[in-house]
């Protein structure tokens, strides 16, 4: 999966319309985002029904969440009982970077009423967020693409999600065609996606090292958390310097 693009700067502007027109471009927009999203949210769905997840919490996480990164860090932390507050943690950790996506629409939605910005930005994902930047940059500024295209797709993503864990269920034992390594072989291509340099190494070497060892010696998923915000804090400390 590839890193999110760095939030855009907007110029500040007046109310934007938010029309019919500009939903139905989403629409239109989001066909080329929706094979991706299709294949990820089969993959989510075989890989939730190896973990005990039952079909219609696996579809309430891709409509409550809508978020595959997050939801894949659910999975490593789902057990009985659920670790809620584990889990919600996690999930604000890993979704941390909608608030700079959220902010960098602020110039072009601030005059919006909140029954149309708030629906938009639930269903704004990285794809579809990027997306309805281009149009803007290329002066088709209506407000309601975003949530065109994100209401398609969150639609997908929950289909995706039920097709793929039906699929699960129908394979039996995960372990007969290695499928219950899909997680940990996520994570493992995810994290070197992000790689994008030297200055990388470090930040993903001190997460890799605090969740072994928070793993080795606290029980419960908070090797997850605790790997995340180790590499996290070494990663803004090497920003900062470079500043």
């Amino acid at each position: 999966m590839l890193p999110p693009p760095e939030p855009a700067a907007l110029s500040p502007s007046p109310k934007p319309p938010f029309t019919l027109q500009g939903f139905r471009a989403g629409i239109v927009g989001a066909r080329t985002l929706a094979p991706g999203v299709v294949m990820y949210g089969v993959a989510f769905g075989v890989m939730a029904s190896t973990v005990g997840v039952s079909l219609l919490e696996a579809m309430a996480l891709s409509g409550w969440v809508n978020a595959g990164g997050a939801q894949m860090a659910v999975l490593q932390a789902w057990s009985d009982p659920l670790p809620l507050l584990a889990v919600c943690l996690t999930v604000l950790t890993v979704n941390a970077r909608y608030l700079l996506l959220g902010a960098a629409l602020r110039p072009w939605f601030a005059g919006l009423p909140a029954w149309q910005s708030y629906p938009s930005l639930f269903v704004m994902g990285d794809a579809n967020w990027a997306l309805a930047l281009r149009e803007h940059a290329e002066g088709r500024d209506d407000a309601a693409f975003l949530l065109g295209s994100g209401t398609v797709l969150w639609f997908v993503w929950i289909g995706a999600t039920a097709v793929g864990y039906i699929f699960g269920q129908a394979l039996g034992d995960p372990r007969t065609f290695g499928i219950d390594f899909m997680l940990a072989a996520f994570f493992a291509s995810m994290a070197i996606g992000l790689v994008r340099g030297t200055s990388d190494i470090a930040p993903l070497l001190t997460g890799m090292a605090a969740a072994i060892v928070i793993e080795r010696t606290v029980p419960g998923p908070w090797y997850i958390l605790g790997g995340a915000l180790a590499g996290s804090l070494v990663g803004a400390l090497r920003s900062s310097d470079a500043a």
